[in-house]
């Protein structure tokens, strides 16, 4: 017999006094109720309980037993309440991996909002610009800007990744604004690096003569140094918006060549394929391509 059971069994025993209330309680029959027991004695090699035709009482074995029985079985019953609590209520931890620009201007925001809303769940987020290994390195969920050649991945598309060219009104007070991407040969002009910067500058027709270099006399690998250069008044940017939001809002930054079009990159919440998706992931994907694609939009009107 089931040694779990059995323990129950003589629990219920204890508890309700006599063999026909334990069969009541447990659902089973007296007859059955008896066979555990022996078979509890059986296994132990001593008497459990002492019975009279009027009362049932324990011997000093049967206490002891009973002591650490109970225990058992209430530690018991403690974990199949939060396994089954699995199955009800979106819990435990989830881990995310997301780049820096987004993480901490969209991202982490909207994490608080979902943390409020689902309190027994705990989230750990690295901000990276790399791409990470999910199962190598254990994470439930990237966000990755560019394609998806991992074929591996659920990828959930997202609003596009939007660039914007930007600059203080003091430097184009300055220098003057260009009209047309060529025009823009005569600024200095800052995007994320040289190599990056080369190539998003000719996505929107700005193609060097041979020999000839892009007009960048500073070259940043941050897209936060590069936002701080443009508020500096030191050049035109070609950014994020979700970099440039706040600054565009404000007038601290305004368009440059806003009818023109300039590149954007696919993004995309990716996780593992799971044969049965636990509560907790069902709940943040569901959250996510609800609140982040209305965040993102917003983006889109500036």
């Amino acid at each position: 017999m089931d040694r779990f059971t059995s323990m129950s069994v003589f629990v219920a025993v204890v508890e309700k006094g006599s063999f026909v209330a334990a069969a009541e309680a447990m659902k089973i029959s007296p007859t059955m109720v008896g066979k555990h027991i022996s078979a509890l004695e059986h296994a132990l090699k001593t008497k459990l309980l002492v019975r009279t035709t009027r009362r049932q009482g324990l011997t000093e074995a049967g206490q002891l037993y009973y002591q650490h029985s109970r225990r058992i079985v209430d530690d018991m019953t403690k974990v199949e309440t939060l396994v089954h609590s699995l199955k009800t209520t979106p819990t435990g931890r989830l881990k995310i991996t997301a780049p820096y620009a987004f993480g901490n201007h969209i991202l982490i925001p909207l994490i608080s909002q979902f943390l409020e809303l689902y309190p027994e769940i705990n989230i750990e987020i690295e901000l990276a610009d790399r791409k990470v290994n999910l199962i190598e390195e254990g994470f439930d969920f990237a966000f990755r800007i560019g394609e998806i050649v991992d074929e591996r991945l659920v990828a959930k598309a997202l609003p596009d990744y939007e660039m914007v060219l930007a600059a203080t009104p003091d430097y184009l007070e300055k220098h003057g604004t260009p009209d047309t991407p060529q025009a823009l040969r005569h600024h200095n002009c800052l995007g994320y690096n040289q190599h990056q910067s080369e190539k998003l500058w000719q996505s929107i027709g700005i193609t060097p003569n041979e020999g000839e270099s892009l007009p960048s006399r500073l070259v940043i690998n941050s897209g936060e140094g590069a936002r701080q250069a443009a508020l500096m008044n030191f050049t035109i940017v070609l950014q994020s918006k979700v970099i440039l939001e706040q600054d565009l809002l404000n007038g601290r930054l305004v368009r440059v060549l806003p009818e023109f079009s300039l590149p954007s990159y696919p993004m995309h919440l990716v996780y593992l394929p799971q044969k049965e998706m636990p509560l907790k992931t069902e709940a943040f994907i569901s959250f996510m391509m609800e609140k982040l694609w209305q965040r993102m939009m917003t983006l889109s009107h500036l």
